[in-house]
């Protein structure tokens, strides 16, 4: 196992990492670990050691970038929302494409594509909101700044005649990320919202589309 983020020795064919490429590496692997070991065995159960050691590296590694198990379940966490963030905006010159979006969004839904395979349950993370109010305010600070990225958007789709204009930013930015979150939790708990998501995502496209 790889104690610490000192960075290899260079080979002949390889350029030599930095010390702050070998510290992004190391972080993202013990991340990727955790998202794999958490999803099939839930938040609470896998120790360090076994996170560590599907990573490939020491404890004294883990405490380089992680204060304690609670932080790194919020850098899980955050990691695991950017690409429920990825999932639900398409966007194009940062600006929200409306349509695609919607379109993306349904076809993930119908294709079994959402919620994110291979990602942690929804209500693993109520469960640990519930447990640990660190937790749960790190999580709804991480949510704040998903609304907020998606009111930037909304913002710039409606700069670029994508989204009508007579809406609040904030208030869409809301609205899509309390519908995205339904949805997964619906689709957990098999909700049968597939046979609805096409017809309820042409309403929602012609409510918002410009004026």
């Amino acid at each position: 196992m790889k104690a610490d983020d000192d960075p290899p020795a260079r080979s002949p064919s390889r350029p030599r990492k930095t010390r702050d490429d070998a510290k992004r590496e190391t972080r993202e692997a013990l991340i990727a670990a955790g998202v794999g070991i958490f999803t099939e065995q839930g938040l609470d159960t896998p120790s360090l050691d076994a996170i560590c050691a599907r990573a490939g590296y020491t404890r004294g590694a883990f405490y380089v970038h992680f204060k304690d198990r609670d932080d790194f379940i919020m850098a899980v966490l955050s990691s695991t929302l950017e690409g429920f963030m990825n999932a639900i905006i398409a966007t194009g010159d940062a600006a929200l494409d409306l349509q695609k979006t919607i379109d993306t969004f349904v076809t993930a839904v119908r294709a079994g594509a959402f919620p994110i395979k291979h990602g942690i349950p929804f209500h693993q993370f109520m469960a640990v909101c519930a447990r640990s109010p660190r937790i749960r305010d790190g999580y709804v600070a991480v949510l704040r700044e998903g609304a907020a990225r998606i009111t930037n958007a909304v913002r710039e789709g409606q700069g670029a005649g994508t989204v009508r204009t007579d809406v609040s930013p904030e208030s869409l930015g809301l609205v899509f990320l309390a519908l995205a979150l339904g949805v997964q939790a619906a689709i957990e708990v098999e909700f049968p919202v597939e046979p609805v998501v096409e017809a309820a995502a042409r309403d929602l496209s012609r409510m918002l589309e410009p004026r």
